[in-house]
């Protein structure tokens, strides 16, 4: 829930961020790949990697570190990402530990 919510608000942004800065392209090398990239990667870390692991884990916190510096200036954006983290390395360490 958490990771599906914050990886769509990730997108919106990057889409919002993409439609009102076309007058300023430069921006745009900037915003649109830590957004949009951001979210893809957290959506596919959560939703399409079949085995909770470090793999969905490296994912997840790739798309976090990508978006959150985009996002920072919101302060729950950043503190949700942590949240977030958490629950995909316990949920990781949970599915280790059941694998043994």
């Amino acid at each position: 829930m958490l990771g599906g919510g914050l990886g769509s608000i990730y997108l919106v942004f990057g889409v919002l961020e993409g439609i009102t800065h076309l007058d300023e392209p430069a921006s745009l090398i900037f915003w649109l790949p830590a957004l949009i990239g951001g979210g893809t990667l957290v959506l596919v870390g959560v939703f399409r990697v079949t085995e909770p692991g470090w793999p969905s884990v490296l994912l997840v916190t790739g798309g976090l570190i990508a978006a959150s510096a985009a996002t920072a200036w919101t302060v729950l954006l950043p503190l949700a990402a942590v949240a977030l983290l958490v629950l995909v390395v316990v949920r990781s360490g949970r599915s280790a530990a059941a694998a043994r």
